[in-house]
Order: structure tokens, then C-alpha cells, then sequence
């Protein structure tokens, strides 16, 4: 595994970061959109708000989107996890037979 693959496990076993880090780019973005493609309407009314409106209203949308994320970036596990934990270890199987019978582990 490389540094990079450990890295994004780490981050994986640790949703709010991820979603912290992922809503700071959002926060980002979306206002500078809004800015660059938008109307000339839009930014004078963005200025007519004032700066605390504007404040509010960018820790709004990274709260916001920080929530979302959170619920977005959830790990769901997959079936294939979910078979290995209810199956037993092999091991415990061989506990179970009786002596001199190996297992016969072929398709069918």
C-alpha cells in the first residue's frame, strides 16, 4: 500500500475531517462561481447585503454543506465485508472434526 492509498484510508476512518476539508472547498467555489459567471445584478446585490450578512451566509453554506458531506462521505460497507464477519474462521472448524479428516475444499 502506498502513502497515498494509507493517507485516504485514514481520512476514510475519519468522516468529519474528510467532510470538513471537502466543505471548505465548497465554501470556495460555489461563491466564486456565483461571481464569475453570474449577472452584475447578482454581485450588487451580494454588495448591498453588507459584510455581515455575507459572513453569515458563507458559514451557512459551510456548515451546511459540511452536514451533507458528512451524510455523502459515509463508508457504506460492502456485502462482501458484511459475509466474512458472520462466517467463522476456518480454524474453528477444524475443532470440529474428527481426527484425520481433512477438509475437502473443491467446486462443485
Amino acid at each position: 500500500m502506498n502513502r497515498a492509498a494509507r493517507k485516504m484510508a485514514l481520512l476514510e476512518r475519519r468522516p468529519w475531517t474528510l467532510a470538513l476539508i471537502s466543505a471548505a472547498g465548497v465554501t470556495l467555489l460555489v461563491p466564486s462561481v456565483l461571481v464569475l459567471y453570474g449577472p452584475p445584478e447578482l454581485l450588487d446585490s451580494a454588495i448591498a447585503l453588507g459584510d455581515t450578512r455575507l459572513a453569515l451566509g458563507l458559514t451557512g453554506l459551510f456548515a451546511g454543506s459540511a452536514g451533507i458531506l458528512r451524510l455523502l462521505l459515509r463508508r457504506r460497507r460492502l456485502a462482501e465485508e458484511q459475509i466474512d464477519e458472520e462466517t467463522p474462521p476456518a480454524e474453528s472448524d477444524a475443532a470440529h472434526r474428527p481426527p484425520g479428516t481433512a477438509p475437502r475444499a473443491h467446486l462443485r
